[in-house]
């Protein structure tokens, strides 16, 4: 038997360049959806911009490839007045939600107007968007292209604290983040209340940007165009990766501008028009006077990107922002247009007056606050990356239709870049995109730590037939991702481990009991939202399983019955014991958790049981004084949760009292009379002497 896990290293890391290589021609965007219905955002504005409301299924029609579609469904969102309830998943569509992408230039701006914009994104970010609004952050240089710093995530302390040190200040990073949740791993325990830039970092980021700005001076006259047409390519590949995310994405494109005259000419001087007329035509710089055509296509095309993958940019210039205006490089009504230039094909507007700034953010936020979610059944080719014109018309009066100008049919995920594969993860992560097609299901079981936060033991049970359709390999890989956020949505734990699984000696142990993962999370008493995503890394089949758990206080030391755990056989199937998660600073250590592992047998989630049939159950419990006195019991409920019977069980097995009150039961349940289906078995223990008492219970299906 050969099976290992790792840390994963082939996505990518909290900060990850994908502008670095020149970007391949042609390069597509490419539509994610795996729903048989496409689900199409759609903004209607009057005629001074804001939304308008009210409108119904009849009011629109919806055009794919120029021919009318049926409307099968109109979901109605107004982020302005809805929220998300702490703690439970989104319940709008994940093509509703407003993603921004705060973008920080460092090639075509001063360091000083950069700091100042970044106090600006700091305070949007914190006090402008809505609970519901996901935010990511990123930056450009003409030396490293485009990072990502965090994805689109709902964690503001991740997001400011990206925006704090935009990349350029050492952070904490000896556990990494594939999909880009966690920047700040040192970070992860804190509230925002606890982060702040200090001086010392931005001296240090004043720094760095001067030196790169220093790099990009000395060659700007020779390589002017090629620094604008690098921009134009990065802005194009991050249009293509973004697809991977649904919904509209809006960048905030915090920069200064370049040059205008590169893109779209200058005004003749007196000495050329005298050389017009002379007829010495051949004299003039025809690329000065003219501009330069290959850079107008290429602005082009990235507007036209842009649509397709439902993006808009809109441009801040941030000059204005600077304290010594002065000594800007570039002419204010020169870079004023270039930002123009960049934004007006994209359906995006240059907000440029640095006292007006909130307003501009208001007005964008309140723009925004409406949408319309058309869904319809869409005409597939089977053509991997066909691209689908798409055209909404609305009947409203006076009515102004943003929506994005097509889609592609989905690519092989072979196909796929790093960047992108880890994009469309988070976006399933983040918005809980019920993915099927690898049956996964989690228990987290919260445990006592000393005087530390609570040990969490994570059990992931995924189906082997499913993990391995598809699979052409000797080896399969499934990827792992394990999150943790509290109430407030911050991110306070998370694990990722790559499990390889050599197919030709373990092929019909993982295809008959399927795999087993355990990993740890460390947390703080209260309540979380667990999210556990399994991929195979070859061919992009995807499950999520998600739960919220309650963390007691086990300082207090009253009793505490863990969830009980089914147990199988440890020849059916695979069982990895995994990481713990970065809170616990382990990184690359294994967790083994004592808790999910009984000699010779190994735990299941949602166990199958045969009527009649005994089944070993172990059952943990804390601070209930001594074992040979406590008293077991147990109760059959229905899915809904209505007992049904008492369960009937024997214990087989029993320790003794560890220091910290532990105590380990293993008993025996048979289920009886009970019809094929899905129910829970709850487990109670006391303390007769004491009057101590708890109970847990978890799922089983009888088959």
């Amino acid at each position: 038997m050969r099976f290992r896990p790792s840390v994963l290293g082939f996505a990518v890391l909290a900060i990850c360049a994908i502008g670095a290589a020149p970007k391949p021609a042609a390069s597509p965007v490419h539509e994610t959806a795996e729903a048989v219905l496409v689900e199409v955002p759609v903004r209607v504005l009057d005629r001074s911009g804001h939304p308008i409301r009210g409108l119904q299924m009849r009011d629109f029609e919806l055009f794919d490839d120029g021919k009318k579609q049926e409307i099968l469904a109109l979901d109605t969102i107004d982020l302005a007045s809805k929220g998300t309830a702490p703690g439970e998943p989104a319940p709008i569509s994940p093509a509703a939600r407003r993603h921004f992408l705060i973008l920080f230039d460092f090639s075509f701006a001063q360091p000083r107007a950069i700091l100042a914009a970044q106090r600006a994104a700091k305070e949007f970010v914190l006090n402008g968007v809505a609970d519901t609004d996901l935010v990511a952050v990123g930056t450009y240089s003409i030396e490293q292209g485009m990072r990502l710093l965090v994805t689109f995530s709902s964690d503001r302390v991740q997001v400011a604290r990206a925006i704090e040190t935009m990349g350029l200040v050492s952070v904490e990073h000896d556990v990494k983040d594939p999909l880009a949740f966690a920047f700040d791993v040192a970070k992860v325990k804190l509230t925002s209340s606890s982060i702040g830039l200090k001086e010392s970092s931005a001296a240090a980021i004043t720094e760095t940007l001067q030196t790169m700005l220093q790099v990009s001076r000395a060659r700007a006259d020779d390589y002017a165009r090629i620094r604008v047409r690098r921009l134009a390519e990065s802005l194009q590949e991050l249009a293509s990766v973004l697809d991977s995310v649904g919904g509209r994405k809006d960048i905030i494109y915090l920069s200064e501008g370049f040059e205008s005259r590169l893109v779209t000419g200058a005004k003749d001087t007196e000495q050329e028009r005298e050389w017009i007329i002379s007829g010495e035509q051949w004299k003039v710089d025809g690329e000065k006077r003219f501009g330069n055509a290959s850079l107008k296509e290429d602005l082009r095309l990235t507007g036209e990107l842009f649509h397709r993958s439902d993006c808009v940019l809109h441009a801040v210039d941030i000059a204005g922002l600077r304290l010594d205006p002065d000594t800007a490089s570039v002419d204010s009504n020169s870079a004023e247009n270039s930002l123009f230039e960049l934004a007006s094909p994209t359906g995006g507007e240059v907000l440029r007056n640095s006292n007006e700034f909130h307003e501009h953010f208001r007005r964008l936020l309140a723009t925004t606050s409406l949408v319309y979610v058309l869904s319809f059944k869409p005409r597939r080719t089977g053509e991997p990356s066909r691209f689908h014109t798409l055209r909404v018309k609305c009947r409203a009066s006076g009515s102004h239709v943003v929506a994005r100008s097509g889609y592609y049919e989905r690519p092989s995920f072979r196909v796929l870049s790093p960047l992108e594969r880890s994009l469309l993860a988070a976006d399933v992560i983040a918005n809980e995109i019920p993915v099927t097609q690898i049956p996964t299901r989690l228990l987290a079981s919260p445990l006592p730590n000393g005087t530390e936060p609570a040990r969490v033991p994570v059990l992931i049970e995924v189906s082997g037939p499913e993990l391995l359709i598809d699979e052409t390999g000797n080896e399969a890989t499934a990827e792992i991702y394990l999150y943790a956020h509290d109430l407030q949505n911050h991110l306070r734990d998370f694990l990722t481990q790559a499990v390889h699984v050599d197919l030709g000696v373990n092929r019909e142990r993982l295809e008959s009991g399927g795999l087993r993962y355990v990993g740890q999370l460390t947390l703080l008493p209260g309540e979380y939202r667990v999210r556990a995503l399994v991929r195979n890394a070859e061919t992009g089949r995807m499950g999520l399983a998600a739960e919220t758990i309650r963390v007691p206080d086990f300082a207090i030391k009253s009793p505490y019955v863990a969830p009980p755990l089914f147990l199988a056989s440890a020849s059916d199937g695979i069982f990895v014991r995994g990481h713990s998660g970065a809170a616990a600073g382990v990184g690359g250590k294994g967790a083994g958790p004592s808790e999910f592992a009984v000699p010779g047998l190994s735990p299941l989630v949602v166990p199958e049981v045969r009527e009649g049939r005994a089944t070993q159950v172990s059952v943990v419990g804390y601070n209930f004084g001594y074992p040979q006195d406590l008293k077991i019991g147990a109760q059959v409920l229905s899915e809904e949760g209505r007992p049904l019977q008492d369960g009937a069980i024997r214990v087989v097995g029993q320790s003794a009292a560890e220091p910290d009150g532990k105590q380990v039961l293993v008993v025996s349940f048979t289920p009886k009379e009970l019809s094929p289906g899905l129910y829970a078995l709850r487990v109670f223990l006391q303390d007769p002497a004491t009057g101590k008492a708890g109970y847990a219970s978890s799922a089983f299906r009888v088959r």
